[in-house]
């Protein structure tokens, strides 16, 4: 387990994260009109294209070498080729984005230049930040990140604020105002990550990573990796793409609203998993001992699904109570896509965990044939099912069932890889303590009090972060090799 300084921080500063990530969601529903709510989480569908397809995997390669880097002194030889492929997507993102709003009219209500600048530069400034900031916490500087990371979103949303309140009221000024808070924290973040990591520029070797040999090992880790991330976005952001010209930006609104706030708190919860586990997870798989690799995705399994699980409850049994405290009173409708936004996340969060067994294992092509199918179902049976006039119920059974297939097919494909073992008995004891959550229901009657609101979510958050407190205290399995190797580096 880690020292309980670092628990600390790191609960703190998401619990910052966290209030300052609802409040967001609370001015920008309170002064931005429906349309701009659908238009905002369709400029954010589309820059995760580019993010997802495009950047993710070579976020992941990064990830997995970033210790072995660190060792060597090499991070910012790799990160100077790394800014050159940015720049050359920040330029495709330009042509993109102009055939998508000219030909398939996605964007139709913004102002296509201000969208173009804004996905181009946000590209860039938005992908550095969430590459240096996550690599501090990957080598252990878990203060500096949460501390760039809290700065960032707190300037953020007063900078939105003031732009929607004294320039405009629209997505794309709100948006605005988090990529220059992002540009501002990026620079010291960036300056303090060479120092923490005593990094230096070596130009002489970014010339030695260029060789046909180096080029070929990482084409095939991200290119496998390219496809799954692709098809990851098609089932789990392509739809509303589908829906802006299909159902319209105002349904949009809702369905968008309500599966982000059950996938902002579920991120919440994920970050502070990753940030407790994924540092020893991947330095435990950096090994060829597939004994002790197999040990810590066991380990990884049994802490996190279980957490995920109870999550899930604690979100649906309270989403009426999260839409009136997160959510301005006119996305009210928006609570039952708030409960099949939990059970999506469910899926989506169980889907990373197994992932993570190809990650270890260096077989990313694995990963395409889950999300491949998942996506297809989710894409055609959205676009069907929104015509429909009860798209509104079709829909989100349409966005579960994607993910339950996923995650089915995810789970059935990683088991040749690697022995699995989720920790049965730590998702029932995890499911079992979770069933008081759905005494809230005897409270829906006083969903419209904001007061009340307040007071039943903060019983049942207290009883989740007691149940959490329960798991955590178990551990993964003490006498497994990741653990003793674990125990070994302190």
């Amino acid at each position: 387990m880690l020292p309980k300084r670092d628990i600390l921080i790191i609960t703190a500063g998401r619990a910052l994260q966290i209030i300052t990530t609802f409040v967001s969601v609370r001015v920008f529903t309170s002064y931005l009109s429906k349309l701009e709510v659908g238009n905002l989480y369709l400029i954010n569908s589309l820059l995760a294209f580019f993010i997802w397809t495009l950047i993710n995997p070579i976020g992941m390669y990064i990830n997995r070498n970033m210790h072995r880097w660190a060792d060597e002194g090499s991070i910012l030889d790799h990160f100077f080729l790394y800014n050159g492929y940015l720049l050359l997507i920040s330029i495709l993102s330009i042509i993109v984005v102009f055939a998508g709003h000219a030909w398939l009219h996605i964007g139709s209500s913004i102002d296509l230049s201000f969208l173009i600048l804004f996905i181009m530069f946000s590209l860039y400034v938005n992908t550095w930040f969430t590459t240096i900031t996550p690599s501090l916490n990957l080598l252990n500087y878990r203060v500096s990140f949460v501390v760039f990371t809290s700065i960032a979103l707190v300037g953020g949303l007063l900078l939105s604020y003031f732009m929607v309140r004294i320039v405009r009221a629209s997505a794309l000024h709100w948006l605005y105002g988090q990529l220059i808070a992002q540009c501002i924290v990026a620079i010291p973040a960036f300056l303090y990550f060479k120092k923490a990591t005593h990094s230096y520029f070596h130009f002489k070797n970014v010339r030695s990573f260029l060789s046909r040999e180096r080029i070929a090992y990482l084409l095939y880790f991200i290119l496998p990796l390219g496809v799954t991330t692709f098809m990851i976005w098609t089932q789990n952001q392509s739809y509303r793409l589908i829906l802006e010209n299909t159902a319209g930006l105002e349904f949009l609104g809702y369905i968008g609203l309500g599966t982000a706030i059950a996938s902002q708190i579920a991120s919440a919860i994920e970050s502070i998993m990753q940030q407790l586990y994924y540092p020893a997870f991947y330095s435990n798989i950096n090994t060829h001992d597939i004994v002790k690799r197999t040990a810590a995705w066991n380990d990884l399994a049994r802490v996190t699904i279980p957490a995920y699980l109870s999550l899930t409850l604690f979100v649906s049994c309270l989403a009426p109570f999260l839409v009136n405290i997160f959510a301005s009173d006119k996305f009210a409708q928006a609570t039952i896509f708030v409960v099949a936004g939990a059970w999506i996340e469910l899926f989506r969060m169980t889907t990373t965990v197994l992932s993570s067994v190809a990650h270890a294992e260096m077989n990313t092509k694995s990963l395409i044939k889950p999300y491949a199918v998942g996506g297809a179902f989710t894409v055609l049976g959205v676009y069907l099912g929104s015509k429909y006039q009860v798209h509104e119920r079709i829909i989100p059974i349409i966005l579960f069932t994607g993910g339950l297939i996923t995650v089915v097919i995810m789970y059935s494909d990683m088991k040749k890889l690697m022995s699995l073992s989720l920790g049965s008995d730590r998702i029932t004891k995890a499911l079992l303590l979770s069933l008081p959550f759905g005494l809230a229901i005897f409270a829906y009657p006083r969903t419209s009090h904001l007061i009340s609101s307040v007071a039943v979510t903060g019983v049942a958050g207290l009883y989740f972060l007691l149940i959490q407190y329960v798991l955590y205290r178990e551990g993964p399995q003490s006498g497994s090799p990741a653990k003793i190797a674990e125990r070994g580096q302190r």
